[in-house]
């Protein structure tokens, strides 16, 4: 009997740190304010003197350009994606011709200027270019 309940024990202990951990590593959504209007606003002159070129303004598509990155084919693309997936997107395909000349903080500030283009609410920590923190972070980009 006494063998039974220790075994109990165990299982039961082992699940509650099962579960702990879960919530710990749970996936959180930019919806969060995971980024600051500072860094957006470092982020979008990133995207001035980086992106606008091909991708013109977030204001509207423009014909024979890249897509919008706040339109609903962006937000349907990546909604279920996470910030490190964009992220390295960013890093290893743009700008064009020109990928990884970025630096890292360029990046996360760019990220940060997208998600404000994609009206997902700013917070009072600025988003981290460490890339395990930004894999569990969603883009959950548009309505629910």
């Amino acid at each position: 009997m006494n063998v039974l309940r220790v075994v109990a024990l165990v299982s039961l202990s082992a699940l509650t740190v099962s579960v702990v951990r879960a919530q710990q590593v749970a996936a959180r959504s930019a919806k969060d304010g995971v980024y600051t209007i500072a860094q957006a606003k470092q982020g979008k002159i990133v995207y001035d003197e980086s992106c606008l070129e091909c991708h013109g303004t977030m204001a509207s598509a423009t014909p024979d350009m890249a897509p919008l990155l706040n339109d609903y084919v962006f937000q349907a693309s990546w909604k279920d994606r996470s910030l490190a997936e964009l992220f390295d997107k960013i890093r290893n395909t743009m700008p064009p011709n020109k990928a990884g000349t970025l630096s890292r903080q360029q990046l996360v500030d760019l990220v940060a200027y997208i998600l404000s283009a994609n009206a997902l609410p700013a917070g009072d920590v600025p988003l981290t270019d460490d890339t395990e923190t930004l894999k569990q972070i969603r883009l959950d980009a548009g309505h629910p």
